[in-house]
């Protein structure tokens, strides 16, 4: 056991609803108010992405809806924003007639306007058509229409810098007609993702304008929206970087706009960890103050949110194992193997540790029913926490070490597996499971 008074922090947030839909209200609660409200589906992904530029160019919030019908807490944001019009985003196969009538009751001084194509790809170029009713677009961003990842960075810098953004799903010949109704004043074509989400004969069709095109074509979603951001977001820019799930859609359609809006960019990550160092290297780049996460903890972890990489996290859980199989040789025993039970385990513990910010001294209640679960002969637990900073193996084991029962843990003869976890809580403490037994 390990348990420091935990350092301070920097002063990052979280926007996290009891559902997408209450997650897009308190996202819109941190926004100045404006004349319209934008309401698409928290189903499906397409027409918030093409949307969010187009809202952002008037100052007006995107709202998540259900297809069938508004929720309770959006109906109340619809009210207190008091908008002069609501836009229902989508056909009625998108967004039913009862969204519009409801979008009616909450804002009755309101004019109801639905942009509506026969498909996703026509729906983007409606959008695209309104935003430049209100100013010119020299930018228009070129996204995939199937899957939504790289098209939420692009999204938030187009939201921020005034660039419009379509969908494509191929240089189909309503695609190119599309196209080709809308070029004036474009000057500049970007791609975001590589030939695996939109196409090179969609490439090749936007070069054929005579207009540049700019691909940018990350290893993944998460190294796209660092390389959108590395040419569009300065150094030393200061303010908050946005963080969404790479891996589900809602939270980050709300943040295309929240970004643009706050002039901030947004990153990606996986769920449990960074997958890399990419957005932890930006965060210094840009000089941010702080992170704003969007959505709960099983979206984006404590341990994502600190832009901790897997493979740190990961290294940790094996220097641990190695720090461990030292003392014990050291001692004359033998090593101890990583068990699949025993790691499920101390993985889940470490999860409840960080998830309630618990002491560090907090034992698993339900540890012999587990072990008893994974067939073992013979158990013993090892917890502690650590504050500041990552992962520390060597600053826990120093102190397990010092502890005569956490030692004797450690060097127990008896003991021949072990599962290790480690998680980060809200309050930037780390926690550290060890689970011993004897098969």
């Amino acid at each position: 056991m390990l348990s420091p008074a935990p350092a301070a922090e920097a002063a990052d947030s979280r926007i996290d609803g009891a559902d997408r839909f209450e997650t897009s209200v308190l996202a819109s609660r941190q926004l100045p108010a404006g004349d319209a409200v934008f309401l698409a589906s928290g189903v499906s992904f397409p027409d918030a992405l093409a949307a969010a530029p187009v809202a952002a160019a008037e100052g007006a919030h995107l709202l998540l809806v259900r297809p069938d019908g508004i929720p309770a807490s959006v109906q109340a944001e619809i009210s207190r924003l008091a908008p002069t019009e609501v836009v229902v985003l989508g056909s009625e196969a998108t967004l039913s007639s009862a969204v519009a009538a409801q979008a009616s009751q909450a804002a009755p001084r309101a004019d109801i306007t639905r942009i509506g194509g026969s498909d996703r790809v026509e729906t983007s170029m409606l959008l695209l058509d309104r935003m430049r009713q209100h100013t010119p677009v020299r930018d228009v961003w070129v996204a995939s229409g199937a899957s939504f990842p790289d098209a939420l960075a692009a999204g938030a810098v187009a939201a921020r810098d005034g660039h419009g953004l379509v969908l494509t799903t191929g240089a189909d010949a309503a695609f190119r007609q599309h196209l080709a109704a809308r070029m004036s004043g474009v000057e500049r074509f970007h791609i975001p993702g590589s030939v695996a989400s939109v196409g090179n004969d969609v490439q090749s069709l936007l070069s054929s304008t005579g207009r540049s095109v700019t691909r940018f074509p990350g290893a993944d979603r998460y190294e796209t929206a660092v390389q959108i951001n590395q040419r569009f977001t300065p150094a030393r820019s200061g303010g908050q970087l946005v963080l969404a799930s790479g891996t589900d859609f809602p939270d980050g359609l709300v943040g295309a706009v929240y970004a643009g809006l706050r002039g901030e960019p947004l990153y990606l990550t996986t769920p449990g960890c960074a997958s890399s160092g990419s957005v932890a290297a930006e965060r210094d780049r840009v000089g941010s103050r702080g992170i704003t996460v969007l959505g709960g903890v099983t979206t984006v972890s404590p341990v994502a949110a600190a832009l901790v990489p897997c493979g740190a996290l990961n290294a940790s859980t094996s220097d641990l194992l190695d720090r461990i199989n030292r003392e014990r040789a050291a001692a004359g025993v033998r090593p101890l193997a990583a068990d699949g039970c025993l790691t499920r385990m101390a993985a889940g513990w470490a999860s409840e540790m960080a998830a309630g910010n618990l002491a560090g001294s907090a034992h698993n209640p339900s540890l012999t029913a587990d072990a008893r679960a994974c067939s073992l002969r013979g158990w013993g637990e090892n917890v502690g926490r650590t504050s500041g900073g990552g992962p520390d193996a060597a600053r826990i084991m120093s102190a397990w070490m010092a502890s005569e029962g956490h030692r004797n843990n450690i060097l127990r003869a008896s003991f021949t597996h072990i599962g290790i976890g480690v998680d980060r809580g809200s309050n930037g403490s780390w926690y550290y499971v060890l689970d011993f037994g004897t098969r």
